[in-house]
């Protein structure tokens, strides 16, 4: 038992939410866009797998236990299911993973990942943090055409931040320093 992680967590809970309707798929999306975080495009093609394998799943285990009282509709009702679970997942995996800001706090340092469509929404972003007025101009670093790195200075705080081109979306991890030592 020592060996089970989130990471494995998150890859098997899906077998066991799928059952619930609506409500498992929802939660499936969300544990797809909390393992890969802001990169989307990975959390819509997991989900999309996942939606497609769990569907056939459940409906194949439908299939073989045949309740034959309901007959027929039950069969309808079951891909129904299956396909509004489906949409939900995706949607949900989508949307958390796209438009989502995932936080991690440590010791002395917050690193944020999140997603916008240009450089002035980061900004918007850092500043329900904190003032970016105080902040310090922006020192660029170019790493490669599609990737830079950011450095500010904020009171105490340092910030560097990492933009990364994906698509016609930008992908940022943002690290929040204290330079204070405690």
């Amino acid at each position: 038992m020592k060996n089970f992680t989130l990471s494995r967590a998150v890859f098997l809970f899906p077998f066991l939410l799928w059952w619930v309707p609506i409500i498992g798929p929802f939660f499936t999306g969300l544990l797809l866009s909390y393992h890969f975080k802001t990169n989307y495009r990975l959390s819509i093609i997991s989900s999309i797998a996942y939606s497609v394998f769990l569907s056939a799943l459940t409906t194949y285990v439908f299939y073989i236990v045949k309740i034959t009282i309901l007959g027929y509709p039950f069969y309808y009702l079951v891909l129904a299911f299956n396909a509004l679970g489906s949409i939900t997942c995706i949607a949900t995996a989508y949307m958390s993973s796209r438009h989502g800001t995932f936080a991690r706090m440590m010791r002395n340092t917050i690193e944020l990942e999140f997603t916008v469509n240009n450089m002035n929404e980061i900004d918007q972003i850092l500043s329900q943090y904190l003032d970016v007025s105080l902040c310090s101009k922006p020192n660029i670093k170019f790493i490669s055409e599609d990737q830079i790195e950011i450095t500010r200075l904020c009171n105490n705080l340092q910030i560097n931040y990492e933009v990364i081109k994906m698509g016609r979306a930008l992908r940022v991890r943002a690290k929040f320093e204290n330079l204070r030592n405690y």
